[in-house]
């Protein structure tokens, strides 16, 4: 054998030695041990003056141990009834003394409080009843008023002009069937607005949870489902802000988040003075642009399919109500059908405002 092919052999078998003995070494050595921490809920937490902290949860993993979430401690004070921004720091160490954190911070600020303004006495003030053109013709119906009046109080009766639907449900009783319309959303991956009032989220607190946790917008339909303009006086102001107040801290006690500014008027009996002050409190008031007589009997599912498909329209914010059967029967096909012709669904507060 020539000293050529000995070399030769010699890198090759020096080739193979090295890569068994890595992947000897490889196989051999021990898995590094890391820790991670995932912080439940926002990282950044908005809460009110006086509100209760609650925090939202955590949960932290180790490579070779698993879950090892007792072992967090969570370090940091929030004072709820001090304006500031406070910071909550969540701290794991593993055997090797190797430390990993995980941040949260919670702002406290004060509540957005109102007085009565001389300027509302300006206002006008009659108790209207909100309507929809109901056309079945496709195209976009008028409403109870002039659309780019209503957007000056940040109030909307319909969306932007493309296959987009926006559906709302509103409920006042606990006779309803609003669990079962949450779990055909949440199977059709679709996200709603209810307008919910005060007993019924009080008597309903874990599914008012599930919904907020699962994407849906809980809105603000007050307190004891009143005339609200015949509130929005400068002598039953206060019983005005209790309506929408008391709501916000139900909602809070139970999610343990801050209510998003979402507002429909009960029985949709408006006035532009009581939309100028819900948008002082920073909401948005929403009608609807789709509709039918379903809250006055009980509605069989086949009536109740027709009427909402007859009703579509780019941009449609329907209004329908939980406590029929139909409704809810009607609703899984409707959706379907809805998205074959290319709508999409969407939340009322993503409704763009220009």
């Amino acid at each position: 054998m020539n000293k050529k092919i000995k070399y030769i052999l010699l890198i090759f078998l020096f080739i193979i030695t090295s890569f068994i003995i890595f992947h000897i070494s490889k196989r051999n050595k021990p898995i590094p041990e890391s820790t991670q921490i995932t912080l439940k809920g926002n990282h950044i937490v908005t809460i009110e003056l006086g509100n209760k902290y609650i925090e939202p949860g955590y949960i932290a993993k180790d490579s070779i141990k698993g879950d090892i979430t007792n072992k967090v401690k969570i370090k940091g004070n929030v004072n709820t009834n001090k304006e500031g921004t406070y910071q909550l720091t969540y701290t794991i160490t593993n055997s090797k003394k190797e430390t990993t954190n995980a941040h949260r911070f919670i702002k406290v600020t004060a509540p957005k409080t109102i007085t009565y303004k001389d300027e509302y006495d300006k206002l006008d003030n009659k108790s209207r009843g909100w309507w929809s053109g109901n056309k079945f013709d496709g195209q976009r119906p008028a409403g109870g008023a002039d659309i780019n009046e209503l957007k000056k109080y940040n109030a909307y009766f319909v969306g932007k002009d493309e296959k987009v639907i926006y559906l709302t449900f509103d409920e006042g009783s606990n006779e309803t069937y609003v669990k079962e319309i949450v779990n055909v959303l949440n199977e059709n991956n679709v996200k709603a607005t209810f307008f919910l009032c005060l007993k019924y989220m009080q008597s309903n607190s874990e599914l008012v949870k599930e919904m907020a946790d699962a994407g849906h917008t809980i809105g603000n339909h007050t307190a004891k489902h009143l005339n609200m303009p015949s509130l929005a006086t400068r002598e039953t102001f206060n019983q005005y802000l209790e309506e929408i107040k008391s709501v916000e801290a139900s909602y809070y006690k139970i999610t343990g988040k801050q209510m998003e500014k979402v507002y429909r008027d009960p029985r949709g009996e408006w006035s532009y003075r009581d939309l100028q002050i819900m948008k002082d409190l920073g909401y948005s008031s929403y009608f609807y642009s789709a509709d039918y007589l379903d809250f006055k009997e009980d509605v069989p599912k086949e009536k109740a399919l027709a009427n909402l498909t007859k009703r579509v329209h780019n941009g449609a914010i329907y209004l329908m109500h939980p406590k029929n059967k139909g409704n809810y029967l009607a609703l899984d096909p409707f959706i379907k059908q809805m998205k074959k012709q290319g709508y999409k669904f969407d939340l009322v507060k993503n409704i763009p405002n220009n």
